[in-house]
């Protein structure tokens, strides 16, 4: 598998298969530390650089469209949409503090939940259509206008991520929209069908059929990552790895200078 890198002289970086779990992991991900987040309902499997396990957080609490965002090992966000509750685990998955509870701060629903900057937090309330920022103490610092008024649209975005200073969403009929770092909107990627958001090293990658493409944030070049991920149904991207969960496994694939 290879996939151009316009950052490197256009020179392939080699991947290949590296590891293969079995697992019936509805979700996965990786962290910057190249460990692994195995999701399962009602737990997640947390496994080192070599696959080893780590340990397993168990909550009855998390179904299947429960949220992890571990782009700080140290303060993992998990976020249930149906029980409107926030965990923060540390990088073992202990839970740092109690839950917080998005109905007891006023929320009449919330869908989407991201890491921040400066040990912050972002929520997005569908009811107001607005993006809200969190500050390290868990209080509410800005929030965005209401973004269907704004963008004259009707939307119902599926994923949610900060990288960058710029905080990304997407609408898998609409697109993908940017904002900066207060909320305020910067523009939209007519990308759709992005389910789910993986960005990194200015890329954004999504599966379009059974391709996996990556989209230059800076030069809008689009690029196809050969790569096989035709039963995939969940992947994640890092620096060095791809990892997606088929129906009863889960693969990883590195490139030869990681190795």
């Amino acid at each position: 598998m290879c996939i151009r890198d316009s950052c490197s002289n256009a020179q392939n970086t080699e991947w290949s298969i590296s590891s293969t779990i079995n697992s019936k992991a509805q979700k996965c991900f990786l962290d910057p530390l190249n460990r692994s987040y195995l999701v399962r309902k009602g737990e997640v499997e947390l496994r080192d650089e070599k696959n080893k396990v780590l340990n397993i957080y168990s909550n009855k609490l998390i179904g299947q469209e429960v949220i992890i965002d571990p782009t700080n090992p140290l303060k993992i966000l998990l976020f249930s949409p149906d029980q409107m509750q926030l965990w923060f685990l540390d990088s073992r998955l202990a839970e740092l503090r109690e839950p917080i509870n998005l109905f007891q701060k006023g929320f009449e629903q919330i869908s989407l939940a991201a890491t921040s900057h400066s040990n912050g937090f972002w929520l997005y309330d569908p009811v107001n259509f607005q993006l809200i920022r969190f500050d390290q103490n868990s209080e509410e610092e800005r929030r965005s206008l209401n973004l269907g008024q704004l963008l004259r649209i009707e939307m119902f975005p599926t994923s949610l991520v900060e990288e960058g200073n710029k905080v990304y969403m997407s609408d898998p009929a609409q697109g993908v929209f940017v904002f900066d770092v207060y909320g305020n909107y910067l523009n939209r990627y007519p990308i759709k069908g992005v389910e789910n958001l993986v960005i990194q090293n200015n890329r954004l990658f999504y599966k379009k059929g059974d391709d996996l493409l990556a989209f230059h944030l800076i030069t809008h070049q689009e690029e196809k990552v050969s790569i096989e991920l035709m039963k995939t149904q969940f992947f994640d991207v890092n620096r060095s790895r791809i990892i997606g969960a088929e129906k009863n496994r889960v693969l990883i694939f590195t490139t030869s200078n990681a190795r």
